[in-house]
């Protein structure tokens, strides 16, 4: 028996093939494979590429000895559950054969090599998910961009961007981040970013949240205050679901995403705001990437 482990995202997709141990024996890489963003036709093509490179790397002529797991954004919901379903059945890939969640799951297993704790994600949006002994889930946060997401580096550049737009009126305080962000846009005055927002990408505009963490570095007050504001909500949200699955013996807080893995000072924030409130908790960054996480659970159900 093998294990498939596959994360898949927005942004891109990673599938891991590795032994009944856990022994890696081939990884693979393609594009997106959200259908929300890039519709069925393309998720279906995106895991049918995965699967192929992974047994064509292992020498492996037939899924039918495959255990799969699947973690992917959006499936803890019904309905798309039942569309990534029918996407592997196009593949062959049967219901005995697959397990099927989401990718904040499986993140925060291959962070803990645990089948339960709290994971606190913080990329271009935020969500905390955490899953206690005895299954219980929990989430919070992670209602996209237009509903909150407060934490995430879309949530840290709107508001660099909005404290621009304050000091240019005078409405706020001067900062810094005036000149740095408008350097980084190749903009040449603060009125230019109205034209910009509108035309950028989230992801576009996600990426200014990097100018927002170097200014606080400095002694600008107004971008320190984003971010202490940013480390603030994703503790809020981690103590939400931490109350709502009552945990009775001490557990793991992983850190994860672009924001808490590559930016150091940040993840210290939270790091020092959990030991204040919680010194029974061991806050870390993760063990595995998430596709590893997805064979371990795979693994968990044999």
């Amino acid at each position: 028996m093998y294990i498939v482990g596959i994360d898949g995202g927005g942004t891109g997709t990673v599938g891991i093939l590795t032994t009944e141990t856990g022994r890696c024996l081939a990884q693979a890489q393609s594009g997106p494979s959200n259908y929300h963003v890039v519709g069925e036709p393309k998720t279906q093509a995106i895991l049918k590429n995965v699967v192929e490179e992974l047994c064509e790397k292992a020498g492996i002529p037939s899924i039918s000895s495959i255990r799969f797991c699947l973690g992917m954004a959006g499936l803890g919901r019904a309905e798309d559950q039942k569309i990534i379903g029918r996407i592997c059945d196009e593949l062959g890939i049967s219901k005995n054969q697959r397990i099927l969640t989401h990718d904040a799951h499986i993140a925060l297993v291959g962070g803990t090599e645990k089948q339960h704790g709290v994971i606190v994600i913080s990329g271009t949006g935020a969500i905390v998910y955490g899953i206690n002994a005895d299954g219980k889930e929990a989430r919070a946060s992670g209602w996209g961009y237009l509903l909150g997401d407060e934490g995430s580096g879309y949530d840290i550049a709107i508001k660099g961007l909005c404290a621009v737009a304050r000091a240019a009126d005078g409405r706020g305080y001067s900062t810094e981040l005036t000149n740095r962000i408008l350097d980084k846009l190749e903009l040449g005055e603060p009125g230019n970013l109205i034209r910009w927002a509108h035309a950028a990408s989230r992801d576009e505009i996600a990426q200014v949240a990097e100018v927002v963490f170097d200014t606080a570095g400095t002694t600008d007050a107004v971008a320190s205050e984003i971010v202490d504001a940013a480390a603030d909500e994703l503790v809020c949200a981690a103590e939400s679901v931490i109350k709502q699955l009552e945990f009775i013996e001490p557990f793991d807080v992983v850190l994860s995403g672009g924001n808490l893995i590559h930016q150091p000072v940040f993840a210290d924030k939270l790091r020092q705001r959990f030991t204040e409130a919680r010194p029974e908790v061991s806050v870390r960054l993760p063990k595995h990437e998430p596709a590893y996480g997805a064979v371990l659970l795979a693994q968990a159900s044999l």
